[in-house]
């Protein structure tokens, strides 16, 4: 898994699998869903640490005077410290607060059958669908064997 660290208030990136779990458990070794479900948060664990963080600690160095005023010296390199005074930041910005406005707007509109959802996220529905899809028809093959113990 890489690491979430700040040395010197600098995020570190580390990219790659080095610390990963895909592959770490023998495929014969553990449940399928138990290993599949591992080496899915693993792969949203890397998006984070090598996307979104690096996304979120420029903007961080972008606004560092703001950011790190409230932050004691001793939490300078503490992660969530950082994260928490950057969020408290955020929170007070008109996009947030839009965001927060959208929300209710969505709400409202989707249970009113209002929005079509078909052009929400295109590409990571299409991929779940396939996992799911591919999941079960792996799973309808051994169904006969396996009973009612999949469902």
């Amino acid at each position: 898994m890489p690491r979430i660290t700040k040395w010197t208030t600098q995020l570190l990136v580390e990219k790659g699998n080095r610390h990963g779990l895909c592959g770490v458990h023998p495929d014969w070794g553990m449940h399928p869903s138990w290993i599949a479900g591992i080496e899915g948060l693993d792969a949203y664990n890397r998006w984070v640490c090598e996307v979104l963080m690096p996304i979120a600690f420029q903007w961080i160095e972008e606004n560092y005077t703001a950011v790190y005023a409230s932050v004691p010296d001793d939490y300078k390199d503490d992660v969530g410290v950082v994260i928490a005074s950057a969020f408290e930041l955020v929170k007070a910005m008109s996009n947030y607060s839009d965001g927060e406005d959208k929300a209710k707007e969505f709400d409202a509109a989707h249970e009113g059958g209002n929005v079509d959802l078909t052009k929400l996220n295109p590409v990571w529905t299409d991929i779940v669908k396939q996992v799911r899809n591919d999941t079960k028809t792996e799973y309808d093959k051994y169904k006969s064997v396996l009973k009612d113990t999949i469902d």
